[in-house]
């Protein structure tokens, strides 16, 4: 059964994590700022700017941060500081009673993809989308406003995706709306916390950054072999960007896809600007119910409900 958090208003508080890679003091404050102008009041989580290697300190550390902010009955919502790596340090000691009984959302995309598939397990909503430290530190221009206030608000209507995106298979499907970063849902394969669809009909959205083709094959085909696309109904690409083959490869992106997802019915198509994009974030809620319908040229997917009550 899903379990939607409570919808923010103007005054409630968001926490600010940082569960995987280190974060810059400039940028974090700038983002923090960004919210704040938003409306919302800010917490960002002891240590936030520690670094231990490549993340933000050590494994006790971040999880002292993401259990402290679920426990805080004050914080509506959690936005992570910036993806980069190491939330798969964490999975297996999160504590996910706490994480159930204290339902939030949690905001944020790349690494952060490990979190949205636990909380989805829980049975959680989730939010893919702009990041505390990368995009809201780079102010409107580089996120979606009116999509990340639909999320966390639930107010301005049910999600729907804009213009732009391209069909690739025509067709229509239902399900609940998942994903993220391609190459973490993979990496998460064989795990606990792996992405499961046969228990539920599920639209599926994929996006990644700088992976060339035959990486995004393997990983789609990895995916399919470990049983994690079973009740995929339908499938949305991201931009994609950085990993299309050169102009004269002979073969495109969406021919590598289409070929790997052979044999799976259902419509798929390609464009969504949420995660590693280069316009404007969106945030797209995760853990709804959903609809894609691929005709005529054209391409709608839209929330069947909001992420939030």
């Amino acid at each position: 059964m899903t379990q939607r958090p409570r919808g923010l208003r103007p005054g409630d508080r968001i926490g600010v994590a940082a569960p995987a890679g280190g974060v810059d003091a400039e940028r974090l404050a700038r983002g923090v700022a960004e919210l704040s102008r938003l409306g919302f009041v800010v917490t960002v989580a002891d240590g936030v700017l520690q670094r231990t290697g490549f993340t933000a300190g050590g494994s006790e550390a971040r999880l002292r941060q993401l259990h402290a902010l679920f426990a805080d009955e004050e914080v509506g919502a959690i936005a992570c500081a910036r993806g980069g790596a190491g939330l798969l340090h964490l999975l297996p000691h999160l504590d996910r009673e706490l994480l159930r009984s204290h339902p939030k959302l949690v905001l944020g995309y790349s690494d952060i993809t490990l979190l949205h598939l636990l909380v989805g397990q829980l049975g959680l909503t989730s939010l893919h989308g702009p990041m505390v430290a990368r995009e809201l530190a780079d102010g409107e221009a580089a996120y979606d406003r009116q999509s990340l206030l639909q999320g966390l608000t639930g107010e301005g209507g049910l999600w729907a995706s804009g213009p732009g995106l391209q069909p690739l298979r025509d067709g229509s499907a239902e399900g609940v709306l998942r994903g993220g970063c391609l190459s973490l849902l993979a990496a998460a394969a064989g795990t606990p916390w792996a992405l499961r669809t046969v228990d539920e009909p599920t639209i599926l959205f994929l996006e990644d950054v700088d992976e060339p083709p035959y990486r995004v094959d393997r990983m789609l085909r990895q995916l399919r072999l470990s049983g994690a696309l079973v009740g995929v109904r339908g499938v949305v690409l991201g931009e994609m960007r950085g990993c299309r083959p050169a102009p004269d490869a002979g073969y495109t992106l969406e021919e590598v896809v289409l070929e790997a997802l052979a044999g799976l019915d259902g419509p798929v198509a390609s464009g969504l600007p949420s995660g590693h994009v280069s316009s404007a974030n969106a945030t797209v809620p995760l853990g709804v119910a959903a609809r894609l319908v691929c005709g005529d040229g054209e391409v709608r997917l839209a929330a069947c409900e909001a992420a939030v009550r």
